[in-house]
C-alpha cells in the first residue's frame, strides 16, 4: 500500500519527536501530531479532530486516541467532492482508568491551532490518556 505525502509528513515528525516503533508514549505522538496541525492549520477546508473512547471495530474492545486532520477536496469547478482524514491512531487495551472516557472536538471553533490544542488539552479525557505508553500507532489517510 502505497502512502500519501499527508502520511509521508506526519511519520518523519512522528519519528523527530522520538516516535519509532511500538509501544508508543502517547504525548510523544501527540506532540507530533501538534507539529503537524500548526503546519496544516489555516484554510477552512482543512479541520483538526480529536476523538478519544473505547470502541470494538474488530470484534474486541480497544481504547482509541485518535487526532485526526480532515481535508476538504474540492472538484475542478471549486465545489466540494468528498473529505479525506489522516489518523494518527494510538490504541490500547481498555482499563479502569480509561473507563468511560469519551470525548470529541473540532478545531473549527477555534481561531489558532495552538487554541485547539489548549481546549483539547484541558479535556478530562486527554488528561487520563495521553499519559499511556502502551500505545499501538496507526498511521492512515482515508476518503470518507
Amino acid at each position: 500500500m502505497s502512502s500519501t505525502p499527508q502520511e509521508d509528513r506526519l511519520v518523519a515528525l512522528l519519528r523527530q519527536h522520538g516516535v519509532d516503533g511500538q509501544p508508543v508514549y502517547g504525548l510523544a505522538a501527540w506532540s507530533a501530531f501538534k507539529a503537524y496541525g500548526r503546519e496544516v492549520f489555516g484554510p477552512q477546508s482543512i479541520g483538526l479532530l480529536f476523538q478519544v473512547g473505547t470502541y470494538d471495530f474488530t470484534g474486541s474492545p480497544l481504547f482509541h486516541f485518535d487526532p485526526v486532520c480532515q481535508f476538504e477536496i474540492t472538484d475542478a469547478d471549486g465545489e466540494h467532492d468528498h473529505f479525506e482524514q489522516l489518523h494518527c491512531e494510538l490504541t490500547c487495551s481498555p482499563d479502569a482508568a480509561l473507563s468511560g472516557m469519551e470525548a470529541s472536538l473540532w478545531s473549527f471553533d477555534y481561531p489558532t491551532a495552538d487554541a485547539f490544542f489548549a481546549a483539547v488539552e484541558a479535556l478530562p479525557a486527554f488528561q487520563a490518556s495521553v499519559e499511556r505508553s502502551d500505545y499501538t500507532l496507526s498511521v492512515s489517510h482515508e476518503t470518507v
